[in-house]
């Protein structure tokens, strides 16, 4: 039975975008570590304006710029959080505590962003970098997920039933054991992708993964990804008119021989320290 890819795999948004996609979009290790380990405190929705982010964590997390919460919101924060909450971007709630009820807000991003920007402390630029970042890597994510998620998908099934096409003909023509037809078909893809990393890369499948420490997908950047899916359409496209792999990869060369440098992707030691 063949299995279908559905590309659920690749739906990343900014809340559970790992660390090496974040680096393969282009973010530095700094800025992929302060995103991981800030949004686990400071959540980032799609909604600017829908409170979301606790204001005693983001103080906290700006360095507590007044010794107290309850001094910090009546004076420091009180003028950009009574702006917000004209707009219905602060919720004030009730914390029961041991003595008597708290008083807690609810914050959107846009008034956190706001009360980041406007502390002068290490921590506020931080945050402030973080919310920047954040709002950068939903843009980019947009691409990348399109191209991930929908386009390859989308190839890769299309990959699967031709081979599984052409092994089908050749189990009719005797050619082929008809329970070796599922293997048959499944190492016809693999040596299809792998033809195509190949061509662009001079690296095998394996062969990159191996060096790079990842698959040729979950590595490259938006624009390879983007240049490695038109020279896998081309592939099926040449797959479908009943050309050999050697055949397709002597024509993949002409346009797309060695497009990507792989030492771009290897890191040196220095980088995995």
């Amino acid at each position: 039975m063949k299995s279908k890819r559905t590309g659920k795999a690749f739906n990343h948004t900014p809340t559970n975008c790992p660390k090496h996609v974040m680096q393969t979009l282009g973010f530095t290790e700094e800025q992929a570590e302060r995103m991981t380990r800030v949004r686990r405190i400071l959540p980032f929705v799609e909604s600017r304006t829908e409170p979301c982010i606790d204001a005693r964590k983001l103080w906290e997390k700006i360095g507590r710029p007044e010794a107290r919460f309850d001094k910090w919101v009546s004076r420091g924060a009180a003028r950009i959080m009574d702006e917000f909450g004209h707009y219905s971007e602060v919720v004030k709630k009730s914390t029961p505590s041991s003595r008597k009820p708290r008083t807690d807000y609810i914050l959107s991003r846009n008034c956190a962003a706001h009360l980041a920007m406007s502390t002068q402390t290490p921590e506020g630029r931080e945050v402030r970098h973080y919310f920047l970042d954040m709002e950068e890597l939903a843009f980019k994510l947009i691409r990348y997920t399109s191209i991930r998620g929908s386009m390859l998908t989308s190839i890769d099934n299309q990959v699967a039933h031709q081979a599984f096409v052409i092994a089908g003909e050749k189990a009719k023509s005797g050619e082929l054991p008809r329970s070796f037809v599922r293997q048959e078909a499944m190492e016809m893809k693999a040596r299809l992708m792998s033809l195509v990393c190949r061509v662009m890369t001079g690296l095998s499948a394996s062969e990159w993964r191996a060096k790079v420490g990842r698959p040729i997908r979950d590595s490259h950047t938006a624009d390879d990804v983007n240049q490695y899916s038109r020279a896998y359409d081309a592939a099926l496209a040449m797959l479908a008119g009943g050309m050999t792999l050697p055949q397709i990869e002597a024509v993949l060369n002409q346009s797309y021989g060695n497009s990507v440098d792989p030492s771009d992707y290897i890191k040196t030691p220095a980088e995995v320290a």
